[in-house]
């Protein structure tokens, strides 16, 4: 069996991305910016984001290059994103929904 050596800091990259969580998913400055994105998409101050506000959230995270925004806004997937985000089917994204679908 072939052995591999990899430098502290790819390692730790590797580890995150293979390692169960939601928040293993996106680097801290993403998940950070991310954050920042949701309260600015939420308009209404709920805490949760209409299909809208949703909408906002994803082009904000689009433009940031966060996770799979770009490629949503790009296919106007918003719908189908909600859809695979929205857990309790209520129709808003809590950012617990959002952290669990990544």
């Amino acid at each position: 069996m072939k052995s591999y050596s990899y430098a502290p800091w790819r390692r730790e990259l590797l580890l995150t991305a293979f390692s169960e969580g939601a928040q293993a998913q996106l680097a801290p400055a993403a998940l950070q910016q991310a954050e920042q994105n949701f309260k600015t998409a939420n308009t209404s101050g709920s805490g949760s984001l209409s299909a809208a506000e949703f909408k906002t959230f994803i082009d904000l995270n689009a433009a940031a290059q966060i996770g799979r925004a770009a490629k949503i806004k790009a296919n106007d997937a918003y719908s189908r994103a909600i859809s695979k985000v929205d857990s309790n089917g209520d129709g808003l994204i809590t950012w617990q929904e959002y952290l669990a679908a990544q």
